[in-house]
């Protein structure tokens, strides 16, 4: 008796620290580009925390070879910004946070098709490298 309930605490204990460890049911995409062209140079990184396959948190990285045109594009978001955009800029590099509607909106994207499978597929076909 004693060691069935020693096993049964153990295969317990093992399951919650599997659940705590992967996040339960929680996971995320992570995608990199760099645009280059005759007016800027930038690196982008975007990292879609994804619940129940649907994306939850999604932050936007752009990182600007030059410190103006981070500016101009801080000016450019804060001018359009809502209650679901947070804008960060340290220098060079800036950072947006959003919701999955402001994220549709702006890759043009259909908010209702945003599951793990499309978001990878439109992200590639937008010239993204997924990680």
């Amino acid at each position: 008796m004693k060691k069935t309930i020693k096993i049964s605490l153990l295969i317990i204990f093992m399951t919650i620290m599997l659940f705590a460890l992967t996040g339960c049911g929680k996971s995320k995409i992570v995608a990199t580009k760099s645009t280059k062209d005759d007016f800027m140079s930038y690196d982008e990184t975007l990292e879609i925390t994804l619940k129940n396959n649907k994306p939850d948190k999604i932050t936007w990285t752009l990182d600007f070879y030059d410190e103006s045109t981070a500016t101009l594009y801080a000016t450019l978001y804060k001018s359009v910004a809502n209650d679901t955009l947070e804008i960060k800029q340290d220098g060079k590099k800036l950072t947006l946070t959003m919701d999955k509607k402001f994220f549709a909106e702006e890759f043009e994207l259909d908010e209702k098709d945003l599951t793990k499978d499309k978001l990878i597929d439109a992200l590639e076909e937008k010239g993204y490298t997924i990680e």
